[in-house]
C-alpha cells in the first residue's frame, strides 16, 4: 500500500496533490471475492481500504458555493489592477472541511489555468501557491514560510523586506494567480508582532497579481479580521462561513440526505445500495452534529470494519458498534485542540 503525505508544504508536494487521482478498485461480487486466494483477497481488501482513505472531495453544497464565489472573485481580479484586489475567506470551526475545500479549489484553479494556457507539464509555471501560517508568526516568519514553500535559498540575515522582494519576484516569474493561506487565525494581530505580520501580508498581497484565499477558524471574530488590520481586510474580502448541516427544515434535511448519498456512492462494497442510510439521516445527524468531517470519519471507520469483517454493506447495525471508538477519537481531538489553544494563549500573553 502506498503511503503518501498530503501536506503540500512545497511546490513539489502541491503538484503531487494536483496530479493525484484516487484509483477505485473494481468491486467484486461476494461470490467472486470468496473465490480469491487468501493472498489475493488481502490485496483486494487493502486496495479497497486505500480507496476509502483517499482524499476524495465530494461536491457538497458548501463546496459548490465556494467554487462559485471563487470564480466571481478571480474574475473581478483579472486585467490591470491599480487598487487593492479582492480576496476570499473561508471560516468555520474545526472539522468542517475548510482546508479540504480550499485545496480542492486550488487544484481546480491550477488544472484550469494550465489547460487554458497549454502549460500542463510546465515546471516553470505555478498558478497556485498553498502555504500554512506558522503559529504566533512574525512578519519575517510569515515571509520565510512563503520562501520555504517556494524552495528559495535565503541568507540567514536577510531582512523581511528582502525576503518579501524575493518571494514577490518568484511568484511573478511563476505566473501565480491564486495564493491560499491556511490556518490564518495564527496571525495574532492585536499583539505587536501579529499587527506587523498582518501589515506585511497586506503589503505582500498588493504586490502579487493573484487572488488571495484566507482559510481559518472563526475568522470574523479572530484577530485577523477583528483586530487593528481588520477593517482594511474586511473591505476587500468576501467571507464564506461554513456551518454544520442542519435538519431543522425540509430543505435542510434534504441537503443533509444528499450529502449522505454522496458518501454512499463512493462505498467500495458490493452489496451496499445508495439510499440505505437515508432512513438513518436523523440518527447520523445526532451522532455527528451535522459536521461533515465527523460524518466522513464515522463512515470511513464503518467501511473499513465492513471490509475487515467480510461484509459488503453498511447500515446502522454496522455503525453502532463503532461509536465508542469514534467518540473517543473525537474526544481526543477536542482535548488536543484545547491544549494547543491554551499553549497559544500563554505564548501571546
Amino acid at each position: 500500500m502506498t503511503q503518501t503525505t498530503w501536506t503540500p508544504d512545497s511546490l513539489t508536494a502541491w503538484r503531487t496533490f494536483v496530479a493525484y487521482q484516487a484509483e477505485r478498485p473494481d468491486v467484486l461480487s461476494a461470490k467472486k471475492r470468496d473465490a480469491l486466494t487468501p493472498l489475493l483477497r488481502e490485496k483486494y481488501d487493502d486496495a479497497r481500504i486505500e480507496f476509502v482513505n483517499a482524499p476524495i472531495v465530494l461536491p457538497t453544497p458548501d463546496l459548490e458555493r465556494l467554487v462559485r464565489e471563487a470564480r466571481i472573485v478571480t474574475s473581478l481580479n483579472r486585467g490591470a489592477q491599480f487598487t487593492a484586489r479582492q480576496g476570499l475567506a473561508v471560516s468555520g470551526s474545526q472539522t468542517l472541511g475548510k482546508s479540504t475545500a480550499a485545496m480542492y479549489l486550488g487544484r481546480t484553479h491550477e488544472q484550469r489555468e494550465r489547460a487554458k494556457h497549454s502549460r500542463e507539464d510546465d515546471k516553470g509555471y505555478a498558478p497556485v501557491l498553498y502555504v500554512s501560517t506558522p503559529p504566533q508568526t512574525s512578519p519575517k516568519g510569515l515571509m520565510m514560510r512563503f520562501a520555504s514553500t517556494l524552495g528559495l535559498p535565503l541568507r540567514a540575515r536577510a531582512t523581511t523586506d528582502e525576503v518579501m522582494d524575493q518571494v514577490v519576484h518568484t511568484l511573478r516569474e511563476l505566473g501565480t494567480t491564486m495564493v491560499i493561506l491556511d490556518e490564518v487565525q495564527h496571525l495574532k494581530t492585536r499583539a505587536q508582532a501579529g499587527i506587523e505580520a498582518a501589515s506585511a501580508l497586506k503589503s505582500f498581497s498588493e504586490r502579487v497579481p493573484a487572488t488571495f484565499l484566507y482559510v481559518g477558524v472563526d475568522l470574523p471574530r479572530s484577530d485577523f479580521l477583528g483586530g487593528a488590520m481588520g477593517a482594511q481586510m474586511q473591505g476587500r474580502t468576501t467571507m464564506i462561513e461554513m456551518q454544520p448541516y442542519s435538519i431543522g427544515s425540509a430543505a435542510h434535511r434534504d441537503q443533509w440526505e444528499k450529502v449522505i448519498a454522496l458518501f454512499e456512492r463512493e462505498f467500495p462494497l458490493a452489496e451496499h445500495e445508495v439510499g440505505t442510510l437515508m432512513d438513518e439521516a436523523a440518527w447520523l445527524h445526532a451522532v455527528t452534529g451535522g459536521v461533515i468531517g465527523s460524518l466522513r470519519t464515522l463512515l470511513r471507520k464503518g467501511q473499513v470494519a465492513a471490509i475487515i469483517d467480510g461484509q459488503e454493506h453498511l447500515d446502522r447495525s454496522n455503525l453502532e458498534p463503532i461509536l465508542p471508538d469514534y467518540r473517543a477519537d473525537l474526544a481526543r481531538e477536542r482535548k488536543d485542540r484545547t491544549k494547543a489553544e491554551r499553549t497559544q494563549r500563554k505564548a501571546s500573553a
